[in-house]
């Protein structure tokens, strides 16, 4: 009897203890668990009231992983993705908020909240929200192409890639009705690219090669280009993406 009282005794004991912690500890611990996922924070979330609380703060909403929803949940069927979502717009969640600026700028066509979306993702580090607010800039010209080549010049190849393929998969879902300059409004930027003088140091061969019709997945950096011409080149094949689903570009020197 005495070990069986004892044994209780500890295992009530254990179950007081694992409360004790401070909301703020249980929220740090929590952020790492929604980092990586979401179903591991609302199971989290359904084991007492105390992680109830501890992770329903918004310091927990603005790191918690949203991968696996979808861009655009249906609010007749998925209300509750819809709600967790809005909180994480409120928490400043980034990937949310990049996730709404897309939505808002290119299918809902309200462009400055779109904008605004697009620059507080930006702003907190949301690399793919860098890369297609500098490319909205970019098309808008004058000062705001400044402003964009400012943002988006440190971007290399590689990172370019990954930008693409995650705006691909974002833009698959949705209706777009905006394509950020109307369609044969892009001859400024051709032109641009064709005046700049970075083109005299290709050679005609290279030229030629270069100008031969629409390939897949053209290489960002052709290794003469300036950035100009690179980003005003990536801001056509943008756009063209945007109505083929396929980042290929006809350059023009």
């Amino acid at each position: 009897m005495t070990i069986l009282s004892t044994k209780k005794v500890i295992k009530k004991r254990s179950k007081q203890n694992l409360p004790d912690l401070p909301t703020h500890v249980l929220s740090d611990i929590l952020a790492i668990v929604a980092s990586t996922s979401s179903t591991d924070l609302l199971n989290a979330k359904a084991s007492c009231k105390e992680w109830f609380k501890a992770a329903s703060e918004d310091y927990v909403f603005e790191r918690v992983s949203i991968e696996s929803l979808p861009v655009i949940p249906w609010k007749k069927t998925n209300n509750g993705a819809v709600s967790f979502l809005q909180k994480c717009i409120k928490a400043g969640n980034p990937e949310s908020l990049f996730r709404q600026g897309m939505i808002d700028y290119f299918s809902n066509l309200r462009l400055d909240s779109g904008l605004e979306y697009l620059r507080k993702a930006s702003d907190k580090g949301h690399l793919v929200a860098k890369y297609v607010y500098g490319i909205i800039l970019v098309c808008y010209g004058g000062e705001f192409r400044e402003q964009g080549l400012k943002l988006v010049c440190d971007l290399k190849s590689k990172l370019v890639d990954e930008c693409r393929e995650k705006v691909r998969k974002v833009v698959k879902f949705m209706w777009k009705r905006n394509f950020i300059i109307a369609e044969g409004e892009e001859k400024e930027l051709t032109l641009r690219r064709k005046n700049c003088c970075c083109k005299e140091r290709l050679s005609c061969v290279e030229m030629k090669k270069k100008s031969m019709g629409w390939r897949d997945e053209e290489e960002f950096d052709d290794g003469v280009s300036c950035d100009g011409c690179l980003w005003d080149t990536e801001a056509i094949r943008f756009r063209h993406m945007l109505r083929t689903g396929r980042f290929s570009c006809r350059f023009v020197y």
